[in-house]
């Protein structure tokens, strides 16, 4: 495969995996889990399909002298793409970790006997994380 074919197939990966994000974040936001499961495969196949183009294109770039207008745009263009991609990420994971430490509080409040410190083995004291819990809203 030519250096420039490849750089057009991993800016159409990398432009499908942001369209997955979106998806995800809104799986997330209206709480459908199987759109999420769905959407976090598609987005792992994805990514190593992105990762073994860039192999690729890390050894056709050896063979190279010089990068033509057309592929130093490409390759600006996926970069781009890749930092958008990783902030979505790092949003998304914030959301998780917010909402995670929020769930944590009412639990530690509903059930204040589960409060028990847990030691290191060095002897720091650790704050027993909850297990998973389902809550069903339908009654």
């Amino acid at each position: 495969m030519e250096y420039i074919e490849i750089l057009k197939e991993e800016n159409e990966v990398i432009t499908e995996v942001l369209e997955c994000q979106q998806v995800l974040r809104n799986s997330v936001d209206k709480k459908n889990w199987v759109s999420l499961l769905d959407v976090i495969s598609r987005i792992n196949l994805l990514m190593d399909r992105f990762n073994s183009l860039d192999e690729e294109r890390e050894k056709a770039a050896v063979l190279k002298k010089e990068d033509s207008r057309e592929e130093k745009d490409l390759l600006c263009q996926i970069r781009g793409k890749l930092v958008k991609s990783r902030t979505e990420n790092k949003v998304l994971s914030e959301y998780i970790n917010i909402t995670r430490g929020f769930i944590q509080g009412i639990l530690e409040e509903a059930f204040p006997q589960n409060r028990n410190m847990v030691y290191t083995r060095r002897g720091y004291a650790q704050k027993v994380q909850p297990e998973s819990v389902v809550v069903s809203r339908h009654l």
